[in-house]
């Protein structure tokens, strides 16, 4: 008795990375990129890198609005900038501009960089700065402090009371470089021609009374004020009688 002859034997499947062709045999149309860029990742002030992937649905249900380079636009003519150049000096640095300072760009002050009037309210005269960063430019600026020069890119260099000097870059130059293209330069003096000269400067504020007593102080009132409302208050603002 013959016997039948065996079947040939079978390949594995083969792997298919893609999406199956259709009928016709055409490859199919990819996806539009979504729109807003949202291809790239962003940057939340205070929060770090987002991702592409979590970007998308953020745009889904956020509110757009464009930061606009100032390019060779000219000075603002008051002494705090406008919403729309303060949005721009604020996505550009992302981060105080002191070295080593990372506190995010919305909980800094917006500095001229040479003290207004004598430096104009413009970008190229604009960064941020911390508030205690602030207060060391502000209060200990001479000759025997801290100087600061900023380029029309953005770029600052800190020159510190040892001589040494720092060049920090605009926080967006790695993620937004086109926030760092150079807004114009400005003629401006090396340094402040109001500062007085001979090493001093001007000299920190003192308070006339501690947090402590100021707090001392203002509960007291508010025993008084208690006490003229309600009478029944000062028997119970009197000390224990132990």
């Amino acid at each position: 008795m013959a016997s039948e002859p065996a079947p040939p034997p079978m390949r594995p499947p083969a792997n298919r990375s893609g999406p199956p062709l259709p009928r016709d045999g055409t490859p199919p149309t990819p996806p539009p990129p979504p729109p807003g860029g949202a291809g790239r990742p962003a940057f939340v002030l205070g929060g770090g890198v987002l991702p592409a992937s979590l970007l998308a649905g953020v745009l889904a249900r956020a509110t757009v609005r464009d930061i606009r380079h100032p390019a060779d636009a000219p000075a603002e003519h008051t002494y705090r900038p406008s919403a729309a150049l303060a949005a721009f000096v604020r996505c550009r640095d992302l981060t105080c501009r002191f070295p080593a300072c990372d506190v995010p760009a919305d909980r800094c002050d917006i500095d001229h960089t040479v003290p207004y009037p004598a430096g104009p309210t413009h970008a190229s005269n604009l960064k941020c700065v911390c508030r205690a960063h602030h207060l060391l430019k502000t209060f200990w600026c001479d000759a025997i402090g801290w100087r600061d020069r900023q380029l029309p890119d953005g770029t600052v260099i800190w020159t510190s009371p040892t001589g040494h000097t720092y060049t920090t870059r605009p926080g967006s130059a790695v993620l937004f470089p086109q926030l760092c293209l150079p807004t114009g330069a400005l003629a401006l003096p090396e340094s402040d021609p109001a500062a007085p000269k001979g090493g001093r400067s001007v000299m920190m504020p003192k308070r006339r009374r501690t947090r402590a007593r100021n707090a001392a102080l203002r509960i007291a009132a508010e025993r008084r004020l208690n006490e003229l409302n309600d009478p029944r208050a000062a028997d119970r603002t009197k000390p224990p009688p132990f």
